[in-house]
C-alpha cells in the first residue's frame, strides 16, 4: 500500500509541537495532535509503516 500523505515538519514546527506537549496545560486534543504529528514526521523518530 502506498503512502497517502508524507508529513515533513520543519525544525520550527517540530519545536512548536514539543512545546505544546511539554506544557500539558493545553487542551488534550491539541496535545494528542502534536504527538501524532511528531510521530508521523518523516524526518523524526517516525512510526513504521
Amino acid at each position: 500500500m502506498r503512502k497517502k500523505y508524507i508529513v515533513r515538519l520543519t525544525e520550527e514546527e517540530r519545536q512548536k509541537c514539543q512545546e505544546v506537549i511539554r506544557k500539558l496545560k493545553a487542551r488534550s486534543r491539541k496535545v494528542r495532535r502534536a504527538q501524532i504529528l511528531l510521530k508521523a514526521d518523516a524526518n523524526g523518530p517516525a512510526w513504521t509503516d
